[in-house]
């Protein structure tokens, strides 16, 4: 009787693990298409599209000896928490995808993991950086980009140091992302040895600075840390430009949110010598990013950015934690993804850690005349562990 029950369990293991595996791989995307970040977005899904349709074009993911093609299930998220919660419970439970990749901003992200967690499908997020998404202990949430207090290590000590920014003021959107971010770059600032004279939080949305700007301005910073998005410190950046706070101090973007066309083209020379860390800049010297440039440049008409290259690679890296699972299973492919090693575009191999925190490397870069300058490079590993 006893066999005849193990017999029974593994003909149900193997019928269920048989019924995901049947038709396409289903991948859930759910990212902001509208809403004030909607062409960060867009662009993060340039990202997804290139990944999938090329994967597509060679015939699929291989699975158990045959190729399947992706199918992708989106929902547009607008960065509402609620939204997108609503969106990933849909995407697990309606749709049955075997992973959602998504969402952008950290608010969402974070409201999102209880979801992962309560439907037991893994969620990657290619964008947000709140360092508490991988610090909560669950399993069902990764990361595939930068967190905040990486891209903090990595560049801090060398704008104190180098670039002699021993003042620093910030300007924040007020939510998770830019008080996460301004906690975790204070803390640094003052180990390194800097002073933090000013913080200002702004709604999000915001379209008037200049009051903001007015008090941040009498404390006398070296730098201004933005800690935004797009639409939003594009404005800034202007704002200040018009007032003359650009000549008295540095823009500085820690967390790597405006080295993006949209940024550049908004601010012109006004972002002239913003300093930052980034994980991506499209001049990066090696064969695999050259040959992901040239693509998305065709395909998109624009080079691309962080966003779009993080979309692209978490494509990829799904693809590979679906072929080494052999199924389509979510509890499947959760465990796949912790053994991924995927050769990045940077020209390394990246990882995740025990917390699903993807192990990559960091540039430390400027704009000069609306293009980037690299300026040196961290290793992931330090970054992550130091």
């Amino acid at each position: 009787m006893k066999k005849i029950m193990i017999m029974a369990a593994a003909i149900v293991a193997l019928m269920a693990t048989a019924a995901w595996a049947a038709g396409p791989v289903k991948v859930g995307v759910v990212l902001p298409f509208s809403g004030p970040v909607g062409s960060d977005g867009t662009r993060t899904f340039n990202g997804i599209d290139l990944a999938v349709k090329q994967i597509n074009a060679a015939g699929g993911i291989d699975f158990n000896g045959q190729k399947m093609p992706i199918e992708i299930v989106k929902e547009d998220s607008t960065c509402n928490p609620r939204m997108s919660v609503a969106a990933v419970e849909k995407l697990m439970t309606r749709d049955k995808v075997s992973v959602v990749i998504g969402d952008f901003c950290s608010t969402s992200t974070l409201a999102d993991a209880e979801v992962a967690k309560r439907n037991k499908v893994p969620q990657v997020t290619p964008i947000s950086i709140a360092p508490p998404i991988t610090k909560q202990g669950n399993k069902w949430i990764f990361r595939n980009c930068d967190n905040s207090d990486m891209m903090a290590r990595a560049f801090v000590k060398e704008a104190i140091n180098s670039l002699k920014i021993k003042r620093w003021a910030f300007l924040a959107r007020n939510d998770d992302y830019g008080r996460g971010g301004v906690e975790s770059l204070s803390s640094l600032v003052k180990k390194e040895g800097g002073e933090v004279v000013a913080v200002e939080y702004h709604p999000q949305g915001a379209t008037d600075y200049y009051t903001l700007l007015t008090k941040i301005r009498a404390k006398k910073p070296d730098g201004i840390a933005l800690i935004a998005n797009t639409a939003e410190h594009s404005v800034a950046t202007n704002q200040m430009a018009e007032i003359g706070l650009t000549k008295e101090v540095r823009l500085l973007d820690p967390t790597s949110a405006y080295f993006n066309p949209d940024f550049m083209k908004l601010t012109g020379a006004n972002s002239n010598g913003m300093a930052g860390p980034t994980r991506y800049v499209p001049n990066i010297d090696t064969p695999a990013n050259k040959k992901f440039v040239a693509a998305y440049e065709k395909a998109y008409k624009q080079v691309p950015d962080k966003f779009a290259m993080s979309g692209y690679e978490t494509v990829y890296i799904v693809a590979q934690a679906v072929k080494m699972a052999k199924s389509t299973a979510p509890a499947a492919v959760r465990d796949a993804l912790t053994k991924v090693k995927y050769p990045s575009v940077q020209g390394r191999e990246i990882y995740f850690d025990k917390n699903n925190q993807i192990v990559l490397d960091e540039f430390l870069i400027q704009v000069k005349d609306g293009k980037y300058e690299i300026l040196g490079r961290a290793q992931g590993e330090k970054v992550v562990n130091d």
